[in-house]
């Protein structure tokens, strides 16, 4: 199906014919004939609901079509950050927003949408056209990051910066958050320092991850420069914008491919200092890869580079030391897997080994086994042959479906797209609710989005998931294919390893691998032992027994938990304040616990012991009903398992259980040094410098001075105010640049021109060439191939379009001579045009900004 206007009503379709420009409009707006409406808006306005058909309607359709849509009007809101409950009201908070790209791209889906097109989300990428973010109005926003995440932006920091160094890797496994801890540094630390970032990927779903972080994070450049003004964000791929339609933009994320087939605009887009990111850097060994990096640096010796990968491991040692190479031998930061477990960032892997029986060496040829010996892998022939296994594959059915209540949300690898297609069709008629995803097959993101809201159970793919997919609640992984790289083992596992601290990560990750018979090759990797060598500290580090007093081994409880709120909090959008002391309490088990006092809950605390007669003795008061009438409204509750041990104590001892106040607790709490900045005039972050030196208990609870300045400048301007990541990110409406439509080029002497200075002064063989009588859109220039003319659009005689401009469409059209289509021999003829990529952009990027309202 193609966009049709067919489905919009009459009201809304002569709105727009009413607000136009068109000639003898009044003939339509006296008929009914639906027909003749839309042919007339389709031939003479907009065919399809471009950026300028919303940006010029926009009131329109405002007013008279998004209040009959609810569902489209909640779309456009969730795209936009409207968080208004009531209709009305989100009609008129999105009637005050500005025309930018963000709202565009979300009024183009809803269009289509309404006209009965089923929306593909891979085709509506809010980062379709380049988003230009206002800086000024944008607000600084808490971007929460583990202490681990902080720890590698320190790092980053005194590598790039503080020591100036050119080349590093950042090693975190899958599921740690690379892509989150890269974009807070690049966009605090590098954009902020007039860098320009080109970010590097293969996939367009590690594209749009990124591309998203660098949004929803902009506010965070503003505390490094507060004088930032603007910058832009733009998406280059398959999927996105061309090379030729952007320009030298602050944030470019680009696929290695789009990159490399259109190198010739990179000169043209490079700022002057440019950093360029490499997702997934183990790919660095791709010589496209390689291409790119060499003719940066010899554009911009000052260039920097920096990978991110979870597996700096490739097939040998040799390989390794080659990647490592490439990154001057600079692993900046890395952090090991079984500390992020130990922790509760990654689940817990639970192991199962299940034995095929099958025999698998019988079938293997003699080319197959050679394969095997040199590269370590599976031949794709022998692939197909396991795929084929019928008694295999019916092993991997079964233990699905006699364990699927244990699995849950279960992603299984599959061997190939015939492998993958088989375990989908077999699962469905066991009304199981599943999906699959291979290369290049349409509906990708959108079933990947369907696994994410608990859609489907289950999930196969053939490597797609491998790297940039984040489905955090991933319960089980089904492993069907033996392999000997570590890289691409870490990967698979990787998708389930989101642990309990991460928003929707589980506790534990079944790791379900279906093992063959094999006599001779033995060395597939196993999952387990693999994770357990990860896991295994290779020396040891000895602990040192410190004799502490009882009151400083609960000060260590209490900083250990009051971080724990701190994360909690941050990643919940919460405000934070530094607790006032702790209770020492004593659990079940005899071990003291510590439970934290917030100021506001002081008071509840002393009105709770002055009642205790009323509660202490009747045990039908509960902990909860306590917490309901003596911490009401907005009174920070204390959590109900802490309140529940909190009354048991006062109930068996029959006394207030002791208090620890923290001492100094107000001198240094950020919202405190915020007020006092202000009342003595004082500048923020040289106070708080101040009092960091000065009070142990700022150096206790945060970890450097910067840290602790960056929290009392965000009390500062927060004001207690709770922000959402991305809510205050505001963008700079569309500009439409004036155009001037008054005849202005002599086309015959442009021709003579290009004919002398590109053909030696022989005509090829042209006919007659003049411009067109009318202006169109989709084309600039036609060689008609029986009579040689050549057509040249009108809309190109303007003093506003350079006559370059049209010289270099004139030797495109007169190539065609000898040409007759677009093929490789044409496109190196049509790049020895001067600054053949400048003319390109002009045509496929500036023009497209130009207010032309009549073709």
């Amino acid at each position: 199906m193609r966009f049709t206007w067919e489905a919009f009503d009459l009201t809304f379709l002569k709105s727009i014919i009413e607000a136009s420009d068109i000639k003898d409009k009044d003939i339509y707006l006296e008929t009914d004939d639906k027909d003749i409406i839309i042919g007339c808006i389709t031939n003479n306005i907009c065919s399809l609901p471009d950026s300028k058909f919303i940006s010029e309607y926009r009131n329109i359709i405002d007013n008279v079509l998004l209040p009959k849509y609810d569902t489209q009007v909640d779309e456009i809101c969730k795209a936009l950050y409207i968080t208004e409950r009531s209709r009305n009201g989100k009609l008129i908070t999105l009637c005050k927003k500005k025309t930018t790209t963000t709202l565009v791209r979300a009024y183009e889906a809803a269009l289509y949408s309404i006209s009965g097109l089923a929306i593909q989300p891979q085709d509506y990428s809010t980062f379709k056209y380049t988003k230009s973010l206002d800086m000024k109005s944008t607000k600084i926003e808490e971007v929460p990051l583990y202490d681990f995440q902080e720890n590698a932006v320190s790092a980053l920091k005194k590598h790039f910066i503080d020591n100036d160094s050119k080349k590093g890797m950042l090693v975190m496994p899958t599921g740690s958050g690379k892509s989150r801890t890269a974009t807070y540094f690049l966009i605090k630390e590098m954009i902020s320092r007039d860098y320009q970032i080109l970010w590097l990927a293969h996939r367009h779903m590690l594209i749009e991850q990124a591309a998203d972080c660098f949004y929803r994070f902009a506010g965070l450049s503003k505390l490094v420069n507060p004088d930032i003004k603007s910058y832009k964000i733009s998406c280059v791929s398959g999927e996105h914008l061309r090379m030729s339609q952007i320009d030298k933009h602050e944030i470019i994320v680009a696929s290695i491919n789009s990159v490399y087939r259109n190198r010739e605009h990179l000169a043209r887009i490079l700022g002057k200092k440019v950093m360029v990111v490499v997702d997934e850097c183990h790919h660095t060994f791709a010589p496209s890869y390689q291409e790119i990096i060499k003719f940066i640096e010899k554009k911009r010796t000052g260039m920097k580079l920096l990978g991110l990968t979870a597996t700096p491991v490739r097939a040998n040692d040799n390989d390794s030391a080659t990647l490592m190479s490439l990154y001057d031998n600079n692993i900046v930061y890395t952090i090991s897997l079984s500390e992020l477990i130990k922790t509760g960032i990654l689940a817990n892997p639970k192991f199962e080994r299940i034995e095929t029986d099958e025999e698998i060496e019988p079938i293997i040829s003699i080319d197959e086994e050679k394969f095997i010996k040199r590269y370590g892998d599976l031949p794709e022939s022998l692939v197909n042959k396991i795929a084929d296994s019928a008694s295999r594959n019916k092993v991997i059915i079964e233990q699905y479906i006699e364990n699927k209540e244990k699995y849950g949300k279960t992603l299984i690898f599959a061997l190939n797209v015939v492998h993958c297609r088989f375990l989908y069709e077999e699962l469905k008629k066991r009304n199981i609710r599943v999906g699959n995803i291979y290369s290049r097959k349409e509906n990708n993101t959108e079933v990947i989005n369907a696994f994410k809201n608990n859609d489907l159970d289950v999930l196969i793919n053939v490597n797609i998931m491998t790297e940039g997919s984040d489905v955090p609640d991933i319960q089980t992984i089904f492993l069907t294919r033996p392999t000997q790289s570590e890289g691409l083992l870490m990967q698979m596992i990787g998708r389930g390893m989101r642990g309990p601290q991460s928003n929707n990560g589980t506790e534990d990750v079944n790791i379900v691998d279906f093992h063959d018979k094999w006599a001779t090759f033995r060395k597939w990797l196993n999952p387990e032992w693999l994770i357990n060598e990860e896991r295994e500290d290779s020396d040891p580090e000895k602990k040192v027994h410190k004799r502490v007093s009882y009151k400083e081994y609960e000060w260590s409880k209490c900083q250990e938990i009051y971080r724990n709120i701190l994360v909690y909090n941050k990643i919940n959008h919460r405000d934070v304040m530094i607790p006032s002391g702790w209770y020492s309490l004593c659990d079940e088990d005899g071990e003291t616990v510590c439970m934290l006092v917030f100021e506001n809950q002081l008071d509840a605390f002393n009105r709770l012991y002055k009642d205790k007669s009323s509660w202490i003795n009747d045990t039908s008061i509960s902990a909860e009903d306590l917490i309901d009438k003596y911490f009401p409204d907005f009174i920070d509750k204390p959590a109900l398992n802490d309140m529940k041990l909190f009354v048991e104590n006062f109930r068996q001892n029959e006394i207030t259980p002791n208090i620890h106040i923290i001492s100094h607790r107000k001198q240094i709490d950020p919202h405190y040094v915020a007020q006092r900045a202000s009342l003595e005039n004082r500048d923020v972050i040289d106070l708080a410098g101040e009092l960091y030196d000065e009070y142990d208990i700022a150096r206790d609870l945060f970890e450097t001075k910067e840290m602790y300045q960056e929290a009392v400048s965000k009390a500062k301007i927060y004001q207690h105010k709770n922000i959402i990541v991305g809510q205050k990110i505001e963008e700079l409406p569309i500009e439409w640049i004036p155009f001037d439509r008054t005849p202005y080029h002599d086309l015959q002497k442009l021709a003579n021109e290009v004919i002398d200075e590109m053909f030696d002064g022989v005509s090829p063989d042209l006919g007659k060439i003049s411009w067109t009588s009318k202006a169109y859109k989709g084309f600039y220039g036609r060689f008609w191939h029986d009579s040689h003319n050549i057509d040249i659009n009108c809309v190109l005689n303007s003093k506003d379009v350079d006559p370059e401009v049209i010289k270099f469409i004139l030797y495109h059209e007169m190539l065609h001579r000898e040409f007759l289509s677009h093929d490789k021999i044409f496109k190196i003829e049509e790049q020895k045009y001067p600054k053949y990529e400048y003319h390109q952009h002009f045509l496929e990027d500036t023009m497209n900004k130009f207010d032309i309202k009549e073709w």
